[in-house]
C-alpha cells in the first residue's frame, strides 16, 4: 500500500511542481536552498528548489514560494534541504554605509539637492542617518529605490 501513496506523491510533485505550497500528511512543499548560502548572498533562482518538508516548529513563519525569494539578500548562513525562515531574508541594499549618496529635500515647488555620507545601509523604503560631509550635521531619510535618500 506504501508504494502508490508514494508514487502518487512523485506525481503530484512533478504536475505542481510550479504551486507555491502543497500540504500534506508529513507537511507541505517548500523552497529550499540547493547549496549553502552565505550572509550577504543575493538569491538567485538557481539556488533555489522546492522539496517537501514536515512542519517545522519553533522557526516561526517559512518562505513559501520562490518567487518571493529570488532578488532577496541572506541575513544568515541558509543551509541546503532546510525551509527558509522569512526573518532569514532580507531586501537587498541600495544604500551602503560610508558610501556618499545624492539626497533630496522638496517641499512644494522646492526642490533642495546635494550629497551626504552614509552612516548605515538601507534598503528601499527605510529610513536611515547620512552625514552632509560640508556641515557635520546628521539627517534622517527615507532611502528610494534610485540610491537617494529623500530628507524630509
Amino acid at each position: 500500500m506504501r508504494i502508490p501513496l508514494r508514487i502518487g506523491a512523485t506525481v503530484v510533485l512533478t504536475l505542481f511542481s510550479s504551486c507555491s505550497v502543497l500540504a500534506d500528511d508529513a507537511g507541505a512543499i517548500l523552497p529550499v536552498a540547493k547549496r549553502i548560502i552565505y550572509p550577504g548572498d543575493i538569491i538567485t533562482e538557481d539556488m533555489i528548489s522546492l522539496k517537501p518538508v514536515a512542519q517545522a516548529r519553533g522557526v516561526g513563519p517559512l518562505a513559501t514560494d520562490v518567487e518571493s525569494l529570488i532578488g532577496k539578500t541572506a541575513r544568515r548562513t541558509l543551509l541546503p534541504g532546510q525551509p527558509i525562515p522569512r526573518v532569514a531574508i532580507r531586501e537587498a541594499y541600495v544604500v551602503f554605509q560610508g558610501k556618499t549618496i545624492p539626497v533630496v529635500f522638496q517641499s512644494g515647488t522646492v526642490t533642495i539637492t546635494g550629497v551626504a555620507l552614509a552612516l548605515e545601509s538601507g534598503s528601499a523604503g527605510e529610513m536611515i542617518s547620512a552625514r552632509n560631509p560640508d556641515s557635520g550635521i546628521v539627517i534622517r531619510g527615507v532611502v528610494q529605490p534610485d540610491g537617494s535618500l529623500r530628507a524630509d
